[in-house]
């Protein structure tokens, strides 16, 4: 499997049979949810990307799509997007809240649970998997 630039249509097509790979693999999510996510200012297409987490139909991994009556919806530009789902850069992710680049409209707590807090060990250490397997497809320098 080849490597390409984050949310292109050929780094979506790799990560949907990444996805397919792992979901037999994937532990009880901590909380159950239904978060639409939007990537706003993406480099392809009309410059939105949108997915969501059902993790009652489909377990902690993002399909592309929305939801109806979301339990929340998070809305961050494209490299928040990039920093929470491969690469783990949490200033990043912090400093996209402090600028609005990352928001969330509905419930935060069910958000911060889904995104990691209250994890246990196995859910921690799927999530570390996933997302090492997901930085492997992606292009980071994209200079």
């Amino acid at each position: 499997m080849g490597a390409y630039r984050f949310l292109s249509p050929e780094w979506i097509e790799a990560a949907m049979a990444l996805r397919e790979e792992l979901a037999s693999t994937a532990p009880d999510p901590a909380q159950t949810a239904r978060v639409n996510l939007v990537v706003t200012d993406t480099p392809f297409g009309d410059g939105e990307f949108r997915a969501y987490i059902d993790t009652e139909a489909g377990g902690p991994l993002p399909m592309p799509g929305n939801l109806d009556d979301p339990n929340a919806t998070v809305i961050l530009d494209y490299p928040a997007a990039l920093a929470a789902f491969v690469t783990d850069d949490h200033d990043i992710v912090a400093h996209g809240f402090l600028t609005g680049a990352l928001r969330v409209d509905g419930d935060l707590a069910l958000v911060l649970i889904l995104f990691g807090e209250g994890m246990d060990d196995e859910q921690v250490a799927f999530a570390r998997h996933a997302q090492t397997r997901l930085r492997a497809i992606t292009i980071l320098d994209e200079g």
